[in-house]
């Protein structure tokens, strides 16, 4: 103040009172015992930006790209979309691609300037925890995970398979088949669940075939491919997806030698708009997206207003629909457990 009093020719008081409006408008800031500097006007104007704007959200995930966006994951965005828009607020997609390195997260986040994230699907649980811990208010959808101390949104992807497993066992079936999917978590809780209840009935790990999938339709059509040309053809088939199963059954309908469900039934799971109208109709696990969606939203919402609130941890349970695609098999017997249909 000195400094500026003898250039300027007035006295400190006037210095004081400059200094205190340019404060105000935003201009200038001061740091104790280190002095006062210039504001960067960048960040001033992003400030009166937001100031005025809607809360905005950000969605960041693998899923997000042309390759890996499909039904299964645009009912899960319309839900997000559906809840934000209901809280007046705006969703933000941030596709993360190949991104494998903690700084990139950071830096995609950073530069969109969001005031709250949803992280969709997989992400390393490492880098996931940072971005929990250090990044803005967060909620993971759609991929079970420990990081930190983080809400999880997910499906009941164990107590799904297993009831796609029982209605195959219950309707007869012991050869059997599984479609399998990715590396994902999900991939894994269903595929083991269902191992994990035909081992409860006697039925060997062994004699069950497991054919490599990705969860895409093209990839259903060479395992359905590679199961009619085995030995062994299998009465039963679990697809651990709907678009795999579409993918089998349009394979089963080319061969032409079997009948769905009279020699062979499928189940997916998912229940994708697909489902009720594949060739015949689709017996899946149903899970709703649009739910899972719209609780993220809620979640993260929630969360931007008090982030000191406890984490939860959310199963969204799924429900069988049974449609035309299963029929009894060869070692039916009694009454079906299950329902008759629901659609």
């Amino acid at each position: 103040m000195d400094e500026l009093s003898k250039q300027h020719g007035v006295n400190k008081i006037t210095i004081r009172k400059a200094l205190s409006e340019l404060r105000t408008e935003g201009l200038i800031y001061s740091v104790p015992a280190q002095g006062t500097f210039v504001a960067d006007p960048s960040v001033q104007r992003l400030k009166e930006v937001r100031s005025s704007a809607m809360t905005s959200v950000g969605l960041v995930g693998h899923v997000l790209r042309r390759e890996s966006l499909g039904p299964y994951h645009l009912e899960i965005l319309a839900g997000i979309q559906t809840e934000l828009s209901r809280q007046h607020a705006a969703l933000v997609l941030l596709p993360a691609g190949e991104l494998t390195r903690e700084v990139d997260y950071f830096q995609l986040v950073k530069k969109a300037h969001v005031d709250a994230v949803i992280y969709l699907g997989p992400i390393a649980e490492p880098i996931l925890g940072h971005l929990i811990r250090q990044g803005p208010p967060a909620v993971i959808a759609d991929a079970p995970s420990g990081a930190g101390n983080a809400d999880v949104i997910c499906f009941d992807n164990p107590a799904g398979a297993k009831a796609a497993a029982a209605h195959l066992y219950e309707l007869g079936h012991r050869q059997l088949a599984i479609v399998t999917g990715d590396n994902q978590v999900a991939s894994t809780e269903r595929e083991e669940a269902a191992l994990a209840y035909w081992s409860t009935r006697g039925i060997a790990r062994g004699s069950i075939q497991r054919v490599k999938g990705d969860f895409s339709r093209e990839s259903g059509v060479r395992a359905g491919e590679l199961l009619l040309q085995g030995q062994a053809v299998p009465t039963g088939i679990f697809c651990l997806n709907d678009e795999m199963a579409v993918g089998v059954l349009d394979a089963l309908r080319a061969d032409g030698r079997y009948r769905v469900p009279q020699d062979i039934s499928v189940i997916g799971f998912d229940d994708i708009f697909w489902a009720n109208s594949s060739v015949p109709a689709l017996t899946t696990v149903r899970l709703d997206k649009g739910l899972l969606g719209r609780l993220a939203a809620q979640r993260v919402m929630e969360r931007l207003q008090e982030p000191s609130l406890p984490a939860t941890f959310i199963r969204v349970e799924p429900q069988i629909v049974l449609r035309t695609s299963t029929g009894a098999g060869p070692n039916k017997m009694g009454v079906d457990l299950m329902p008759s249909a629901e659609e």
